[in-house]
């Protein structure tokens, strides 16, 4: 999924626990982290996941975006770095 935001180490971790407690911040957080500046495209779907958190909806989407963020970082797994 080319849309979420490829980040390493700790900060995938942290924006994982971020989206868990906190719906859509740490989407929020990840679309600046990105390297390319301000990902709109992410800050958008973290202001959707925040308003829709109260429905349940955004929440469980917070959640599996936050695992997706996390799943993209390459020292996961094997300890060593994949260029993307």
């Amino acid at each position: 999924m080319d849309t979420v935001v490829h980040v390493e180490g700790c900060p995938g971790f942290c924006l994982l626990l971020l989206n868990i407690f906190f719906p859509g911040v740490g989407t929020l957080f990840s679309s600046c982290m990105g390297g390319d500046g301000i990902r709109c495209d992410q800050f958008c779907i973290g202001i959707l996941q925040i308003l829709l958190a109260g429905f349940l909806i955004g929440w469980i989407w917070s959640i599996y975006w936050g695992c997706l963020i996390y799943s993209k970082d390459p020292r996961k797994g094997d300890g060593y770095y994949h260029k993307p």
